[in-house]
Parts: structure tokens; sequence; C-alpha cells
């Protein structure tokens, strides 16, 4: 079982600015918040940028308009300062969409879509993926930006086909696998439901990868240990479904964020780490939310952009 996706750090500073501007924070947090952006030149780039758009939103229409609502609606000063989060965490998730500018193929979030290549090649690209190809007489490069894209290559012995994604490359050997370029740390998972890949990431010897095998990397890392698993659940969403069994919430709610356009927090470790199972329907992202609400002890909240997940109350 692999372990819980940590935040990035751009959220853990909308974190911190969340409980700063709660209305009920102390000494306590704030001395929290400078000992967090002490830890490191890139914890303190995070704190400022993410003040810097905070501030910046303060004085928007939008944030004007949405305090307002929050005002009129809840009546809480604290819920005004979640939907300028909100706002905030749109604009952190924008160099994503950029990227989508000038990339030869993207989706949507939400949207799933085959491309069809030149040498016959099939790519299924999943929601919110981005990727651009440059093909010659020598060789058959792809580039994965971001997103999730399983790919059915055509054979061509002349012409090696090798995805980028990250700072490793996957060389196909005549095959049909599976890359995924996500996270606060770029790490991208390999997955192989027919044929051969060869992996090679952080300088190490490439790795073959067969049938039924996943294996993940980051930046300047080596390869992972090989995990085994069953191809079909793997790439079940190129069917239009998700297939948890047994995986932690923190990682369910990760691949789900990807179907939305919301952003999704949960703050709480114990309940990130809780174990949920199901199949549910791509088409409706929701009903997975729902099924976790009336079936977990977890309470959802859902804002303008953010969707709020806390422990249920008791009682």
């Amino acid at each position: 079982m692999s372990e819980v996706e940590p935040l990035s750090l751009d959220d853990q500073a909308v974190d911190h600015l969340l409980r700063l501007h709660s209305g009920t924070a102390g000494a306590r947090e704030r001395a929290e918040f400078q000992r967090w952006r002490r830890r490191s030149a890139a914890h303190e780039h995070a704190a400022r940028e993410a003040e810097v758009l905070w501030q910046a939103l303060g004085h928007t229409q939008a944030a004007a308009r949405h305090r307002r609502t929050a005002q009129r609606s809840w009546r809480l000063p604290a819920m005004a300062a979640v939907l300028c989060l909100a706002l905030l965490l749109g604009l952190l998730a924008a160099p994503r969409t950029l990227v989508g500018l000038y990339a030869d193929h993207s989706t949507a979030v939400g949207e799933r879509r085959l491309v069809q290549l030149d040498d016959g090649s099939r790519v299924w690209l999943n929601s919110g993926s981005a990727l651009s190809v440059d093909f010659s007489a020598t060789r058959r490069d792809v580039r994965l930006y971001h997103g999730e894209a399983l790919f059915e290559v055509a054979k061509d012995r002349q012409r090696p086909f090798v995805v980028s994604a990250g700072d490793g490359q996957v060389q196909a050997l005549g095959t049909r696998f599976d890359v995924d370029l996500h996270g606060a740390q770029a790490q991208a998972q390999v997955t192989v439901s027919e044929g051969v890949v060869q992996v090679a990431s952080g300088g190490a010897a490439p790795l073959r990868l067969g049938v039924g095998q996943r294996v993940s990397y980051r930046p300047g890392v080596a390869p992972g240990a090989v995990q085994a698993l069953d191809p079909s659940s793997a790439s079940a969403w190129q069917r239009g479904k998700l297939i948890f069994n047994q995986r932690p919430l923190g990682e369910v709610l990760a691949e789900l964020e990807r179907y939305l356009p919301e952003r999704i927090l949960l703050r709480d470790e114990t309940l990130r780490r809780r174990k949920i199972s199901g199949v549910f329907d791509l088409d409706d992202p929701q009903a997975l939310l729902t099924t976790l609400e009336r079936l977990q002890p977890v309470q959802i909240t859902r804002l303008p952009w953010l969707i709020l997940i806390r422990p249920a109350p008791r009682g």
C-alpha cells in the first residue's frame, strides 16, 4: 500500500492562512506559521506567495461579492476568509491550466478524450491532462506535462516511442501502458497492462517493467520498488470508473480531485489514513462525496472552488 501523499508547500501555506484568518486564531497559530515558514527557503517562498495572493484577493470585486454573500447567508466572518481562500486555491492551480494553451493535446477538468496519433498509436487522456507530440524519422517523442495518459503504441522498430514525464523517460516496446504525473512532488507512476516498457529516472540504470507491474519515481530519484497490481483496475478510469480497494481516504480524495473543478481540503490526519473501498462512476464524481458523507464519519462543506472535509460532529 502506498503512502498518503503529503500536501504541497503551497497547500500547507494556504492551510496556515485559513487558520490565521478563521477568526479564532491566537498567538499559538501565529507562532506555528512563523516556525513553518522558517523551515527552508522553499517554505518562505510559499508563505510569501500565499500572502501576496491573499492580500490581492481582498481587493477584488469577486472577493468583495463573496464576502457580502457569506455575511448575509451565514453571518460568520470566518466564512468570508474561506471564500477568499477558495479564490486563492484557484490561482495556485492556474499554471496547470496555462500548460494546456501550448500543449498539442489537453483535457479540461472532468473531461476524458481519445487522441489518435499519426503513427497509428492511440492515447487516452484523463481529466486535466496535457501532452505534446514530436515525431521524426528516427524517434517518436511524447512529453506529458501533467495528468494521466494511457498509451496503446503502434509497432515501429525503426522509431522508438518514448514518453517523458517529470525527469524520467518511459520507452515502449510495442505495448499498452499508463503514465500518471501528479502530486506536490511531481511523482510519476507507470503501469503496464500489455507488453514491456523501460523506465529510467534519476540517472539510474533503466528498469524493465512487465504486465501487471507498476513503478513510481520522483525528480532526481531512481525508480522505487516494483509493485504488482490488477491492470484492469488501474486503468478503470478509461472505462469511466474509479475503483478503490482499502485505499487511504487521502489518496481517494487526491484521485477524485482531478475530476472536480473545486479543490478538496482535508486537514485531519486520522481521516486521511482511513481506508476506503468502492466502485464509483466518473460521470458523477459528486456521488462519491455523497456516499462518503453517508457512510463515513465526515462532514462535507461545499463552497465556491473549495470542498472542506472535516470529522463529523459527535453525538
